[in-house]
């Protein structure tokens, strides 16, 4: 089918690209292609890739940095009419130059999306990219993503989705006072990119045992799981004293913990008489080694300590012990004042 025909019919189907192209940028579309001397058939394809490093850790809110490249393609090149005489010559050969910008992609926008909204979610919206002739590379794209506190290691997939416009085809004539003809057609471009959220161990307090009574002395048992997917070496769990406990023991080691090891740590604490009967909150945190030999800090931990009431001595050995004890201090007593007797006697 004639290249012209095929224009005619596309173009109510085109039209309301318009309406959203930079008027600075993309000249409006013109139906009226009375001389028409080249066609060059092709158009661009853009690539993506992240810049930098994309591996990301849990919990983390960062930009993501995004490099469109332009590859253009040319599939061909066909003759629609031979110039006659010098004008159309001229009015020829400048058409012919701008043909070739066929592979220029104009007014380059693009939205990121991902499918695992479970594990991060972007911040941002529509970003532009400018324009990008053949074989040039834009400025970074930048997406803001948070990352989940909960989001699994491992690689997730994101999609570019990218809108643009180019130059579907070009007419010069009016040598030497030569007008330009444009018409441009929008393009819908999806571009698969992927990052990696890193392995971490990560901390869960899993039981707490204390016992522990105002004016008193005990151990604490605090048992820490690693509910992470990356395996911590050498590590040390630390407490936090606050009034109204007091520690000389606030570390722990805890070893090499694979993910899903628990481990069981134990703290002697002094608890202040006047502490009131209540349940009281510390903070804990772990130190270890990472795969890589990096020193880290979990995050921050809190663990609930019931402080109980001192129970004096009657109520704890009840009224038969208490008098036991009373008959027993009085016999000793007496004895002793016998015995003593005994001896002035003498």
């Amino acid at each position: 089918m004639n290249k012209k025909i095929l224009m005619l019919c596309v173009a109510f189907m085109i039209f309301s690209t318009t309406a959203n192209v930079h008027s600075e940028s993309i000249p409006a579309n013109i139906w009226e292609f009375t001389e028409d001397y080249y066609d060059v058939i092709g158009e661009p394809q853009l690539t993506a890739s992240i810049v930098g490093n994309p591996e990301y850790e849990c919990g983390e809110t960062t930009t993501v940095f995004i490099q469109l490249m332009n590859d253009g393609l040319i599939f061909g090149f066909e003759t629609d009419k031979t110039p006659i005489g010098s004008n159309e010559s001229m009015d020829a050969q400048a058409e012919l130059d701008l043909e070739y910008d066929v592979t220029t992609a104009i007014n380059i926008r693009g939205t990121l999306e991902t499918k695992d909204r479970n594990a991060f979610r972007i911040l941002s919206g529509l970003q532009q990219a400018g324009s990008l002739r053949n074989s040039e590379t834009s400025q970074p794209m930048e997406f803001d993503i948070e990352i989940f506190e909960n989001a699994p290691a491992g690689a997730y997939d994101l999609v570019l989705n990218l809108t643009y416009q180019y130059q579907y085809d070009v007419k010069v004539e009016g040598y030497p006072d030569k007008e330009f003809d444009y018409w441009y057609i929008t393009r819908n471009q999806t571009l698969p990119l992927q990052i990696i959220v890193k392995p971490r161990a990560r901390f869960e307090i899993v039981n707490v045992s204390d016992g522990l009574v105002s004016g008193g002395e005990g151990v604490l048992h605090i048992t820490y799981k690693n509910t992470g997917d990356e395996v911590a070496e050498d590590a040390v769990a630390r407490i936090s004293m606050v009034d109204p406990f007091s520690t000389t023991d606030d570390q722990a080691f805890l070893g090499t913990l694979n993910p899903g090891d628990s481990y069981e740590a134990q703290y002697k604490v002094k608890v202040d008489k006047d502490a009131l009967p209540k349940a009281y909150g510390i903070n804990t945190e772990v130190k270890y080694r990472d795969e890589h030999g990096d020193t880290q800090i979990s995050d921050v931990m809190k663990a609930s300590i019931d402080v109980l009431e001192s129970v004096p001595l009657a109520r704890r050995i009840g009224y038969a012990g208490y008098m036991m004890v009373i008959f027993v201090i009085l016999g000793a007593a007496g004895y002793y004042f016998y015995k003593k007797q005994g001896d002035t006697g003498k």
